[in-house]
Parts: structure tokens; C-alpha cells; sequence
């Protein structure tokens, strides 16, 4: 087992980790919060715990068989595709090696996912205080989205938008975006495709400027000690923060312009920029996922990891449902209804995930 993964091990072995990540109240949530915001590393690291215990979820939907080594080795591949890679090449695994290690860990996860999913299923009614005390602390609203991989990589807003984050970039939003307006938190370089909604502007918040939006695309930058966005196609108004949205003069950016934060003046300043940037141009070649003939449970997956948000469903119910689709600009909502509709399902949306129900397919 390589350093990285030794490090990920601890953290998921690490009872206050754990509560963090499951307890929206847990005591500990600023002592992880710093620690993630110490550095790119930490936050990698945290970003893979969470990968981890959500493809066990994935991987052991009902906790009721026992894990494979096969599947164990899958696990620990998804964590290394998360993760930011050392210089040279991890050495295999030994198979003992990762089911010892893997265990420790599952044994945590299958208490937190245990308490989370399997229980509210359970007619004991020595479970109901349990129940009851998960449905009264929901799981945090907030969702962090980390590339640590070599390339960009495309994640997917409930609302429709779309961020290419190039890599060591992080964002931070609301999991269901359900307030008055879209909120996104921004540290490095990503390129925006947000979808447009006058009722709720969308707002990038960077280390000095507030990027606010309807509907556009745009890349922007925060790293390497420099600020900007650059506008490929719409408006945005960009403000410096701490100023009154409303009352102060925005920057109007338009396309074919870059607006850059002048450290040294502390000001904003708007000039002409004719070139593309590879991650707007690798962005329009990130579309989306396309389904042929394909079962629910890849679907279902599919939707999991483009929203980091649980999909909770009858496999034997919905084992026989095949479905041909593709998933691209539309808000998750939209997704749902066609699926929902194609396959005679309903489905509902909540802090906990998502919850579909149906009589399945003959």
C-alpha cells in the first residue's frame, strides 16, 4: 500500500473523520474544514475518503453479501484515479494486503451506511429512535468537488450548469442548489457552462471577486497568485468582494474579454483576450454520458457520481428496466422525469439522495 493510500486508510479509520463526514452536526467539522483548506493535498485526500465510502455504498447497496477481494481492488483503483498521483507509478498491491486494510476501513463505513440506509428498512422497532434521530439531522448541504486527476474533469450542478475543472481545482456549492440563488465557491481554474435561470442568479465566489450570472460561459481562474474571468459566450458582472452587489458599479464583462484582479491597485481591470485557454477548448469536447440499451443500476450509478448524491432504488425490482439516453445539459430534474417516465417510475429528491419507486418492468 502506497503513501497516499496509507494516509487515506488513517483518515477513514479516524472516528472524528467519520463523524465529519456522516454527522452534520459532528464537533469536528471545523477542525477538518481547516485542515482541508490547509492545503491540495488534504483536500485530494478528504475528496477519496468520501469517494470511498460512496462506492462502497455503491458496491454493497444493501450490506447483505460479503465484499469481494475483486471488488475491494476496484475500490482502491477509483481512489487512485481520484487522487492526485505521486511522480512514479504505485506498486500493486498485494491482494491480503488491500483486504486487511480495506476491511478496517468498511467496518467504520458499513456502521456509518448501516445507520444511514439499511435501518429505515428494518420493521425492529428498536430502530425507529435511530431512525428518527438520522431523519432530524439531515446530512450537510454542503458538496465539495475536487480533481485530482492528471486531466480536467466535468461534474455536473443538480440545476443544469456544468464546471470543467482543470487540475487541483476545488468547488464547494449547495448539494440541491434549492435556495434563492446558485452559490459556488471556486479555488484554481474551471471553465463554467451554467444554465440560464433569471429567477435564480448564479454566483462564483473566488479569494477577492464575486463573478454573478445568468446563464453563460466562461472560464474562471485563481491560482498562480492572479484572478480573472474570461467570457466566451453571454454577459457576467464581476464584483469585488466585500462590495454591496447592488449598490456598487459591477465590471460588465462581455465575450471576447478578460476581467483580471489587479493585486497591487486591488482593483479590477477589463481588457480585450482573442485566444481560447486548452480547458475551454477541451470543455466543448465534455459532454455528457450516452446509454444504449443499458440497465438502470449503470444508470443509476452514472447519476451518483455525476452528482455526488445517493440513488436509492429496488435492483430486483428495477433489474429487468433497460433504457437508451443520454445525459447531458439538462438539470438533474429533468434527467429524473425521463427516466422516471420511460421506465414507469416516480421519484422524489432530498438531502438524502434520490428516491425512486415503481413497479418495475415485465
Amino acid at each position: 500500500m502506497n503513501q497516499q493510500e496509507e494516509r487515506i486508510n488513517e483518515l477513514l479509520l479516524d472516528n472524528r473523520f467519520v463523524d465529519w463526514l456522516i454527522n452534520p452536526q459532528s464537533p469536528y467539522t471545523t477542525y477538518w474544514q481547516q485542515w482541508m483548506a490547509a492545503s491540495a493535498e488534504h483536500a485530494a485526500l478528504a475528496e477519496a475518503a468520501r469517494q470511498f465510502l460512496l462506492e462502497l455504498r455503491i458496491a454493497e447497496n444493501d450490506m447483505e453479501q460479503e465484499a469481494q477481494e475483486d471488488t475491494t481492488e476496484q475500490l482502491w483503483g477509483n481512489i487512485r484515479n481520484t487522487i492526485d498521483r505521486e511522480s512514479t507509478p504505485a506498486p500493486k498491491m498485494h491482494r491480503t494486503a488491500t483486504w486487511k486494510y480495506w476491511l478496517a476501513a468498511a467496518t467504520i463505513a458499513a456502521i456509518a451506511l448501516l445507520l444511514g440506509i439499511t435501518l429505515s428498512r428494518q420493521p425492529d422497532h428498536t430502530a425507529a429512535p435511530v431512525a428518527k434521530t438520522i431523519r432530524e439531522n439531515p446530512p450537510s448541504q454542503e458538496v465539495i468537488r475536487y480533481n485530482g486527476n492528471d486531466k480536467n474533469e466535468l461534474f455536473f450542478l443538480p440545476d443544469g450548469s456544468r464546471i470543467t475543472l482543470a487540475k487541483g481545482a476545488r468547488i464547494t456549492y449547495n448539494r440541491l442548489m434549492n435556495g434563492d440563488k446558485r452559490e459556488v465557491s471556486l479555488t484554481g481554474e474551471a471553465f463554467f457552462d451554467v444554465a440560464r435561470n433569471p429567477h435564480k442568479p448564479f454566483y462564483i465566489y473566488t479569494q477577492n471577486m464575486v463573478v454573478k450570472v445568468l446563464g453563460t460561459s466562461f472560464r474562471v481562474t485563481t491560482s498562480h497568485n492572479q484572478e480573472s474571468v474570461t467570457v466566451k459566450t453571454g454577459k457576467v458582472s464581476v464584483y469585488l468582494k466585500g462590495q454591496d452587489l447592488e449598490q456598487s458599479a459591477a465590471r460588465i464583462v462581455l465575450p471576447q474579454q478578460v476581467c483580471t484582479y489587479s493585486l497591487q491597485g486591488r482593483e479590477l481591470i477589463t481588457t480585450a483576450y482573442a485566444g481560447k485557454s486548452a480547458i475551454e477548448l477541451e470543455s466543448g469536447n465534455l459532454h455528457g454520458y450516452n446509454f444504449e440499451d443499458a440497465s438502470m443500476d449503470t444508470v443509476f450509478k452514472t447519476l451518483e457520481k455525476m452528482y455526488a448524491l445517493p440513488v436509492h432504488y429496488d435492483k430486483v425490482v428495477f433489474g429487468n428496466c433497460f433504457i437508451t439516453i443520454s445525459l447531458g445539459n439538462e438539470s438533474l430534474e429533468e434527467k429524473l422525469e425521463v427516466i422516471t417516465k420511460t421506465i414507469g417510475a416516480s421519484y422524489s429528491i432530498s438531502d438524502y439522495g434520490i428516491n425512486i419507486e415503481g413497479k418495475g418492468c415485465k
